[in-house]
């Protein structure tokens, strides 16, 4: 009797390889291929890919290896780890159904589990999420190296360069700033706020109108929003150990020890903004990141931190005798000719700004202030009817969808059951919960979007309101929370941009 021979498997091992940097506490590539060849038990292929993020699978060699198991030239892939293959797991997963499909084993040495039974894809599923998990957390560091590069050579972060200055390079090619003509402008606003003690922020930019000066605005106007953006900046400040001392009074986080704050440079903040576009705020500097930049101040720290004191005070004092005239449509009544505030001058006249005080408009307002608060009541309340309709719609919509997500989560539940039963393989589990996912997702994205605005600003359970019936307080909440602002023309004309 004759025996039958076996089919020889003429396929061979692979051995993959990747780092991204030469780091010390990296396995060298070489020390990945070492312990990769002690794993295979046939003639070795080895595939490398030298200096490749593992964020993409974009790599020469990895390709290679794709192209040879498809051509049935490979039965076994070793890494060192699973994520030298990728940190991604749907580029992982895609590779590795191309794996199953030729009947590729696959071993990973650090984590030492086995392919071929459904306990082991569990475990790689679950390793592989870790490795993305740790992709996600390198971003983190490569946020950490912008402020890294910032603090090394004290280069300009980007964005328009403020006013005074023009963007420009340094002789290393580092980007930096330049003084320009408008730099004399800048020094006489921090010496006129610092040592006038008649000076105002508005009074500054009547001087700076006056002599020609020309600000960012479309208007080209200086007012007290634009002197105080100016003189709030440390970037005109020189800094030296006096300014680190205050920023560190003031509990920002400084990128460099106060020995390197010699007066050479001026200093820059970088980090969170506090507040929006239209608000001045002096007080706190705790989310903030201060650096020294590669060009010089061309202010005093002792001018500039005098600056930022009478700042503070002035908006302390201004918090607490705000007027309020305007009552609940204060801030909000803009002049349709210039865009500066309308005011109640003498009441119940309005006056714009602009106009008044700034002398850059001509406009003449003619409707009074009870026909204007009066007017914009009943454009109020037609809205807050609209949104009480619209949230009660909202409800029973949402609430149709929730049990729709909770019905959908109930079936991932039971997905994963059959998977640690082992009734279904990992592959099919895994894209079915992903489908399913991608459904709350595609429900959670609708309701994101159809989400009224007064749902976000968590209103809709004092709806249906009667505007009129509500206190001064309560109307000014309201007025803020729906309008954006009113635009009133000189013939009485009332344009409001909704917030909503």
């Amino acid at each position: 009797m004759v025996k039958r021979m076996a089919k020889q498997d003429k396929r061979k091992d692979a051995v993959y390889a990747r780092q991204s940097l030469d780091k010390k506490d990296s396995l060298s590539i070489e020390a990945q291929i070492d312990k990769g060849k002690a794993w295979a038990s046939g003639e070795v292929e080895v595939y490398r890919d030298k200096g490749y993020s593992g964020k993409n699978t974009d790599r020469p060699d990895l390709q290679r290896l794709k192209t040879d198991i498809e051509a049935d030239k490979i039965k076994k892939v070793i890494v060192y780890r699973l994520d030298r293959i990728s940190r991604n797991i749907a580029d992982f997963y895609q590779l590795y159904e191309i794996m199953k499909k030729h009947k590729v084993e696959f071993v990973s040495i650090s984590e030492s589990f086995d392919t071929s039974t459904a306990t082991g894809r569990v475990m790689m599923g679950i390793l592989i999420i870790f490795a993305q998990m740790e992709r996600e957390s390198i971003q983190e560091r490569v946020k950490d190296n912008y402020y890294y590069r910032i603090e090394e050579d004290g280069r300009w972060p980007g964005g328009r360069a403020p006013k005074g200055f023009d963007l420009s390079r340094t002789a290393d090619n580092k980007p930096t700033l330049k003084p320009n003509k408008d730099i004399e402008m800048v020094k006489f606003a921090f010496e006129s706020y610092a040592n006038d003690v008649n000076s105002s922020l508005a009074k500054i930019g009547r001087e700076l109108n006056a002599k020609g000066y020309k600000s960012s605005r479309a208007s080209g106007a200086f007012d007290s929003v634009t002197i105080g953006r100016i003189l709030q900046n440390p970037v005109y400040a020189i800094a030296d150990s006096l300014l680190y001392k205050y920023f560190k009074m003031r509990k920002a986080h400084i990128l460099s020890d106060e020995d390197k704050w010699d007066g050479s440079t001026s200093a820059h903040i970088v980090g969170k903004k506090v507040g929006n576009a239209n608000i001045r705020k002096y007080t706190s500097l705790e989310e903030q990141t201060v650096y020294r930049t590669n060009f010089k101040g061309v202010v005093s720290s002792e001018v500039y931190i005098a600056v930022q004191e009478r700042l503070a005070k002035n908006e302390k004092i201004g918090r607490a005798n705000a007027p309020s005239k305007m009552r609940e449509l204060a801030g909000l009544v803009k002049c349709a000719k210039c865009g500066y505030a309308i005011k109640v001058n003498h009441p119940p006249n309005l006056s714009c700004h602009g106009r008044n005080t700034l002398h850059i408009c001509d406009a003449s307002i003619q409707i009074k202030f009870p026909i204007l608060q009066e007017s914009v009541a009943v454009e109020i309340q037609k809205q807050l009817d609209k949104i009480a309709s619209k949230i009660l719609q909202n409800s029973i919509k949402r609430k149709k969808e929730q049990d729709k997500i909770s019905q959908i989560n109930e079936e991932i539940e039971r997905l994963v059951k059959l998977a640690a039963m082992g009734t279904m393989g990992i592959e099919q589990v895994h894209k079915a919960i992903e489908e399913r996912k991608q459904k709350i997702d595609e429900i959670e994205l609708s309701q994101e979007r159809n989400l009224s605005f007064t749902d976000e600003a968590r209103i809709s359970s004092y709806l249906p309101l009667v505007y009129s019936r509500l206190t001064e307080e309560e109307k000014k909440s309201i007025a803020q929370l729906l309008i954006k602002k009113i635009m009133l023309s000189e013939n009485g004309d009332i344009e409001i941009e909704w917030k909503i």
